[in-house]
């Protein structure tokens, strides 16, 4: 984990303040990442983990709202993880009971 904290920081702007944070969005991007695959390794997932994050930090501000508008402009956001993401990931497993 502190890898992918320290690549967020490099990313964001080393912004070394806000480690709690930054290790709360870690972890939520491991939560998500283990319920859309259906797995509890993640070995070979940091990228796609720091990618979500990053993600998630940047549109905390956003949690709840589906489509902004200010002015002009218009921003809608992506609910759960962006499909460029699930790209990237492994396709979900199915366990069998």
């Amino acid at each position: 984990m502190d890898t992918i904290l320290n690549l967020m920081k490099i990313l964001l702007g080393n912004i070394s303040e806000l480690d709690e944070v930054l290790n709360f969005y870690i972890s939520k991007a491991q939560n998500a990442i283990k319920r859309y695959c259906n797995i509890d390794d993640l070995t070979g997932l940091d990228n796609q983990i720091t990618e979500l994050a990053i993600y998630y930090y940047q549109n905390r501000e956003m949690l709840g709202i589906k489509q902004a508008t200010q002015g002009s402009r218009s921003q809608t956001v992506v609910d759960g993880i962006p499909q460029s993401i699930k790209d990237t990931l492994p396709m979900p497993c199915i366990k069998m009971l």
